[in-house]
This record gives C-alpha cells, sequence and structure tokens, in this order.
C-alpha cells in the first residue's frame, strides 16, 4: 500500500470519504488526525495513476492539501 496524506475541511471529510468508498478495492480513506483536518489514502498498489487522476478530479472540487505526516507507517 501507498500512503497519501491530506489536510482537508471538516465540511469535506464525508463527502470524500463515500466519494472513495465507491472506488472499493482500490483505497481506504481514514482519518488521522481529527482536530487538524488530517486523513489518510492508503492506495492499493496498481492503482496508483488511478488514484492519482481520482485525488486531482477531487481536487478540483474539495480543497485537500498534501502533507508529510510524521507517524507514517514503514512499509
Amino acid at each position: 500500500m501507498i500512503f497519501r496524506y491530506f489536510r482537508v475541511l471538516h465540511r469535506d471529510m464525508v463527502f470524500l470519504k463515500f466519494i472513495l468508498e465507491a472506488y472499493e478495492g482500490m483505497n481506504v480513506m481514514s482519518t488521522v488526525d481529527n482536530v487538524s483536518g488530517i486523513i489518510r489514502i492508503a492506495v492499493m498498489e496498481g492503482f496508483e495513476v488511478d488514484m492519482d487522476g481520482l485525488l486531482a478530479e477531487l481536487g478540483r472540487q474539495v480543497a485537500m492539501e498534501a502533507v508529510v505526516w510524521d507517524d507514517a507507517p514503514s512499509f
């Protein structure tokens, strides 16, 4: 899995969760810091290109700031 972290507005978390869940098997989204609005998107191997396109499109619809998260697992 490849982990990507983003800062998003709280109001957009549920929207993103529902959209990303529609792409079942490609990714898993979870909240890692609710106070700061940090989410983690775990992208399954082989879907990186597809997810890059989806995340780019979602970034046009909601504010998503890519962030580096210190507690990222090192697999």
